[in-house]
């Protein structure tokens, strides 16, 4: 019950849970207070309206010029069949100023009026108003009647600095010409003979103790009286809602006026009724309104199948508990100003002033973000997962798995450059770690594959890499991490062959640590065939260059000193243990070295100080692939070995359907599944013409592309094609059937199928 932000945050998250729902509302359009409480040119309407038909789309119903108490009851809503209700009816009704003459002709609440303008309904504006109040809603009517060719004046009784409306929203009506008079009280509204606003007497005030909010109380100036000149006076002291319907229907009400909920839950006094928004906090900010409307969700979507309604959603906890310290030293960083329309300009007209940020703005205004742990339900990561691997309404769970062995293979944390001052990383935009590098010559990367630098996309010249970052270094780690010689001598090999000219790559060193099977052959082929520059020396601080580039200082083997500009620097970051690691290992009670790696004896690499655990990979220690490999085999033999009185004990056979029987009259009825698997294959070949072209071939009767045809979500759709198909040939266009052909053939068994007629 009810459009606005709530309402409108609620009905869609449970139709992402895959309820329907149906949103009544009482006016003839949806939005709440998003639409006629907020003006033009702070939120426009096109925009509102395409952010609704979004939601609407998902099957939510919506219903207008439908009013709680006045077309239905909640008690009709339970014979209609409704399970649940939620309450988000907003305050859409002014308090009153409690002077005399209030009720005059002329006299307008704040809500209303911006409600008539939003709406378009006519209504008389008149040529000289006063604004009661000091509120968002206040600078609202004022910017809005001043729009529409009223002189404004704002009469507040207290100081500019008690003012809770937005400091920039103040600016911006001061600079578009609206008065304010603060330290100013109404006391009467005067009228004339035909009963119309004339004038508003106020008195002066002076601030005196602070009251309950904090904020000084103001006192009347004795004698101060005067008579403003005003032919409108619009109330904005604030707003109420109407909960004339809810009387006596088994809903408490707090002494605001407010309905009472579980602050958790959001559950109302009765039962399968929940409330949020500005109905159960009083007048707030919209964010907070949808934030009450997804809980209440989640609460309908238990209440539906009888689960704890409070179960893991303790106030406020779980998101304390999941943001990051900032560090105390933490030099702070201004927000981005946004771009705006000029007030001599935004005065004339409902255009939107905020004009939003440039790409490099949002980008800086992004990367201010220092504690970005808690989701924000903005649902991004839903939508960017291709594979829709993504399932945002699971819930934590504790599992308790038998086990007679544990191996640990938690993988490593990159060495954090911000602990290298000098190298100014995440200060200087072209300067990245070896795994950001990776990225971008990556295909799936951020620029599909281009070489190009981050700050301005445009292809480097010259790149550097700087070797031993966070290792080998007294003050971070002391130990090799083993991999990053041979890391740094492959992405330079790699950045040479995509870039489409001469790149100048050079590699600054201590002592290439090239021990592995055919490493030093490699080593050499990118000295001598691709030209890499190999530099032994250590680098101690990049310093800025022009256009963006970077400036390094060095001295030789010889001990001359050169300088160098390069477009790109990369930091070869070396390997540590990550925190959550340890706390792995504490929790396991497995011992750690003094390099927080797992500690085990010498004759027993792999084994872990408490029995029936073993590690392999950097669990043990900083080592490149092969190695791990290696590892990896002798932790599963090893607790294959500590297992081997139980093997078999406790083996589950997998029952396969019934093979169905095709004879050799019946029909070919062939499905062809294509794989589209990114620049792998979609890079290649044109899909959507494999596809169509299958369409025509004999006997062929379904054909489907997917983005990863060899995923586990896509094998489960295939079987579930099968069937539905009746399908008795198969023919999967993707990867070497080499490594995929027991997949597919696995595939066809579990639905029936002999695995050759794969």
């Amino acid at each position: 019950i009810g459009s606005g932000p709530a309402g409108l945050a609620c009905g869609y998250h449970l139709a992402l849970k895959g309820y329907r729902s149906t949103i009544f509302e009482a006016l003839d359009k949806p939005g709440g207070m998003l639409r006629v409480g907020i003006p033009d040119y702070r939120l426009p309407k096109d925009i509102l309206d395409k952010e609704i038909d979004y939601i609407l789309s998902l099957g939510v119903e919506l219903k207008c010029n439908s009013a709680l108490g006045r077309d239905f009851s909640l008690d009709d809503l339970a014979n209609q069949g409704y399970k649940a209700v939620f309450l988000g009816l907003g305050c859409h009704v002014g308090k009153a100023l409690g002077i005399p003459g209030e009720d005059a002709d002329g006299v307008l609440q704040g809500v209303e009026f911006l409600r008539r303008q939003n709406l378009g309904q006519p209504q008389e504006v008149g040529k000289s108003l006063a604004i009661i109040g000091g509120g968002n809603v206040a600078i609202d009517v004022a910017c809005t009647a001043l729009r529409l060719g009223s002189e404004v004046t704002i009469v507040y009784r207290r100081s500019r600095e008690e003012m809770p409306a937005f400091h920039h929203e103040i600016e911006q009506a001061l600079c578009e010409g609206v008065k304010i008079m603060y330290l100013t009280a109404p006391v009467k509204v005067v009228t004339g003979a035909d009963g119309k606003v004339t004038g508003l007497v106020c008195q002066k005030m002076e601030l005196g103790e602070p009251d309950a909010s904090g904020r000084r109380r103001p006192v009347p100036v004795p004698g101060s009286e005067f008579e403003l000149p005003v032919d409108m006076i619009i109330p904005a002291i604030g707003q109420e809602a109407d909960l004339s319907p809810l009387t006596d229907r088994g809903i408490n009400v707090n002494r605001w006026g407010n309905i009472e909920v579980d602050e958790i839950t959001y559950e109302t006094s009765r039962p399968g009724v929940f409330a949020a928004g500005d109905v159960h906090t009083g007048p707030w900010i919209a964010i907070e309104a949808v934030g009450g409307g997804i809980e209440a969700a989640e609460s309908i979507h238990r209440y539906f199948r009888g689960m704890d309604l409070k179960a893991g959603r303790e106030a406020g906890k779980e998101a304390h508990d999941r943001y990051a310290a900032i560090p105390k030293d933490e030099m702070g960083q201004p927000r981005e100003v946004m771009p705006t329309l000029p007030p001599e300009y935004t005065c004339t007209c409902f255009l939107e002033i905020a004009q939003g940020y440039t790409e490099a703005q949002a980008q800086m205004e992004a990367a201010r973000c220092l504690n970005c742990g808690v989701c924000s339900e903005c649902m991004q990561c839903v939508e960017a997962c291709q594979a829709q691997a993504v399932d945002h309404s699971q819930l934590p769970e504790t599992v308790d798995i038998q086990v007679g062995s544990v191996i640990l293979a938690p993988g490593f944390a990159t060495f954090d450059p911000n602990r290298c001052e000098t190298y100014h990383y995440k200060k200087f935009p072209n300067v990245v770690t070896s795994l950001e590098f990776e990225r971008i010559l990556s295909a799936s990367g951020p620029y599909e594959g281009h070489l190009v630098r981050p700050s301005d996309h445009k292809e480097p010249q010259k790149i550097a890499w700087l070797q031993c970052v966070g290792s080998r270094d007294v003050k971070y780690n002391p130990y090799c991490s083993s991999v990053c010689c041979m890391y740094a001598i492959k992405e330079a090999v790699i950045a040479k062959e995509h870039a489409p000219y001469d790149l100048d790559a050079a590699i600054f060193f201590m002592d290439m640590r090239t021990h592995g099977k055919q490493f030093e052959q490699y080593y050499n082929r990118a000295e001598k065939e691709y030209g890499v520059r190999f530099i032994r020396s250590r680098i101690h601080t990049i310093d800025p260059a022009a256009d963006d580039s970077l400036e390094i200082h060095y001295a030789d083997e010889r001990g001359v000193i050169h300088r160098e500009v390069f477009d790109l620097v990369v930091l070869s970051v070396g390997m540590e243990e990550s925190l959550e690691t340890r706390e792995l290992a504490q929790r396991l009670g497995v011992d750690l070295t003094e390099y927080n790696f797992a500690k085990t004896e010498t004759f027993q690499p792999v084994a872990a100080s408490r029995p029936g655990v073993y590690v392999c990979g950097t669990m043990q220690g900083p080592k490149d692939i092969p190695e791990s490999v290696m590892e990896a085999s002798a932790a599963a033999a090893g607790s294959s070995a500590s297992l081997s009185a139980a093997r078999y004990t406790q083996t589950q056979v997998r029952e396969l359907p019934p093979e169905k029987e095709i004879g050799p009259d019946e029909i070919p009825r062939i499905g062809v599944f294509v794989c589209n698997c990114g620049i792998n294959i979609g890079g290649i070949v044109d899909v959507p013409e494999v596809r169509e072209y299958a369409r025509t071939l004999p006997n062929v009767v379904y054909v489907e592309d997917n983005l990863f045809t060899c995923s586990q979500d896509t094998q489960v759709a295939m079987m579930k094609v099968i069937e539905e198909q009746n399908l008795n040939r198969v023919v999967v266009a993707a990867c070497s059937p080499l490594t995929h052909e027991a997949l597919f053939q696995d595939t066809m068994q579990g639905v029936g199928l002999n695995k050759y007629l794969f």
